[in-house]
């Protein structure tokens, strides 16, 4: 898959953030890291329109999904002193053997697949910080960009159904932070339940918690933990397609403030 657009899309709010915010002292964050991330739940592919709810496969069982896998993390910050700015990108890739528990698409249960998982997860977000004695709290609306790219391999014919989507689901969400001393405390999280998002619709949420700790007057390392469940369906072609996924794991870096 190429993944142009997701970091294109990541990138567009952080370049346009400064004319958006019409202020012209704009403070800067920049961050590399690498994260350890795992999916764990259920995927589901009916054809010709049929519930897909009724199909689900458990993706470590039917696919041979789950494992732990690495991926590099960047997240870019600008702050207008109250407007913050904030986009973050990375990449799951993981492969696996398993056997179906039901149909996958045109696949019949039992059939002994090859999985194969590249999914992109790009976050942007627009907030407004509120200073509130010793914590700073910014609600605002966040928008996680999905790139799911998923197949299913027959192993003997090597037939095949997959997944292709990109999904956008913008939520609201809520951001705090504290600081002591060289550390800062972050966290934030959002949530959407909605029935129709486009040809997409169901759960979201996405929870997020960092630390940094700054070694230098612009440098800092930090460490984190995400987690992210959708519960969701969708239309794919003629086909729909049902997701009931988490993603959880640890980021660890380094960035610059300027």
């Amino acid at each position: 898959m190429n993944h142009s657009a997701l970091l294109r899309f990541t990138a567009l709010l952080l370049l346009t953030a400064p004319w958006t915010a019409g202020c012209s002292s704009v403070g800067a964050t920049g961050q590399v890291g690498y994260t350890i991330m795992e999916i764990g739940g259920d995927l589901a592919l009916a054809t010709g329109g049929g519930p897909a709810a009724s199909v689900e496969q458990s993706v470590d069982t039917a696919f041979g999904l789950g494992d732990a896998q690495g991926s590099p993390y960047f997240r870019g910050q600008l702050d207008a002193s109250g407007p913050v700015f904030t986009g973050s990108v990375f990449w799951l890739r993981d492969s696996g053997t398993g056997q179906l528990d039901g149909a996958f698409g045109g696949l019949p249960g039992g059939t002994a697949v090859e999985g194969d998982l590249d999914l992109g997860v790009a976050k942007i977000s627009a907030a407004y910080d509120f200073d509130l004695w010793l914590v700073k709290v910014a609600p605002g609306l966040m928008c996680d960009v999905f790139a799911l790219d998923f197949t299913a391999r027959e192993q003997t014919l090597g037939s095949t159904e997959a997944i292709d989507e990109i999904v956008y689901v913008p939520m609201p969400f809520v951001r705090a932070e504290a600081g002591f001393g060289p550390v800062t405390a972050v966290g934030e999280i959002g949530y959407l339940e909605v029935s129709d998002l486009g040809e997409a619709g169901g759960r979201f949420l996405d929870f997020e918690a960092l630390v940094e700790v700054n070694i230098a007057p612009l440098a800092h390392l930090f460490a984190g933990y995400r987690l992210i469940d959708m519960d969701g369906d969708g239309d794919t072609g003629d086909d729909v397609y049902g997701v009931d996924l988490q993603l959880r794991g640890w980021t660890i870096g380094g960035g610059l403030r300027f």
